[in-house]
């Protein structure tokens, strides 16, 4: 479905990510990770068309990245960023960001799946307003709300650029269930810095200075014991001290 041959990009002339290959195929969740500025997001916006100026093939469905517009491949591949945007409106008119003739279903089916339709009927429902940049609601709340404008999009790939980072551990679940869901019959690229929300990925990509390290399957990387085992062992002591900080106080 999503294939990247030998891609490489750079700037100002030093090279950001280089010959990277990646085969994903419908079904399927591969997850991106290494430290800070290793060039995650970078693949992202190659991808989202957000990047230009790379070199190597990059296809969708067997059609070539360079043939296709950025509108067109809009309608295929959705980016969903930690800080995507959301205006100041009523939740519908946010909605209708994704599909302009949803149903009223369609849109209380794909907020009950983020677990906001319970709140939002506590409220003006669909016609709840926003305040600029959605001020009065949570962070966990507002990701998930635009995790469910991502859903009623219905894309064919879907990118999860640090999508449950920097929110309540509640939300974090709940979204990556519903990623883990839409992996089912979507093919989902995840990017995160915490390598426990990507346990379960089909593959797993580590990168360094924008070269993939080492890649598989979680229980193959840790039985490697290279950077992606110590990086995970690291954040789990490193979490679960925190865990207990929190029970002695």
């Amino acid at each position: 479905m999503l294939k990247l041959d030998n891609v490489t990009i750079s700037y100002k002339n030093v090279p950001t990510v280089q010959n990277f290959n990646l085969d994903m195929k419908e079904g399927q969740i591969v997850s991106l990770v290494g430290e800070s500025g290793c060039g995650k997001s970078t693949i992202a916006g190659i991808i989202s068309a957000k990047n230009r100026g790379f070199t190597g093939e990059i296809t969708i469905g067997g059609v070539s990245l360079s043939e296709v517009n950025e509108s067109d491949l809009m309608k295929h591949v959705v980016l969903v960023r930690h800080n995507s945007y959301l205006f100041k409106g009523t939740i519908e008119e946010n909605l209708r960001m994704a599909k302009p003739d949803a149903t009223e279903e369609e849109m209380n089916t794909v907020l009950k799946k983020v677990n906001l339709l319970g709140f939002l009927q506590t409220q003006d429902g669909l016609q709840t307003k926003l305040l600029e940049k959605a001020s009065n609601l949570s962070g966990g709340q507002c990701q998930r709300l635009v995790i469910a404008r991502a859903l009623l999009y219905d894309a064919a790939v879907y990118i999860f650029d640090e999508a449950a980072s920097n929110i309540d551990v509640e939300s974090e679940e709940l979204i990556m269930d519903v990623i883990h869901e839409l992996s089912r019959t979507k093919t989902v690229l995840l990017i995160s810095h915490r390598l426990a929300n990507v346990v379960e990925s089909d593959q797993i990509y580590f990168l360094k200075n924008g070269e993939i390290q080492e890649h598989g399957k979680h229980e193959e990387l840790m039985q490697k014991d290279g950077e992606y085992h110590h990086l995970y062992e690291s954040q789990m002591a490193l979490e679960n001290y925190g865990r207990q900080v929190n029970r002695d106080v």
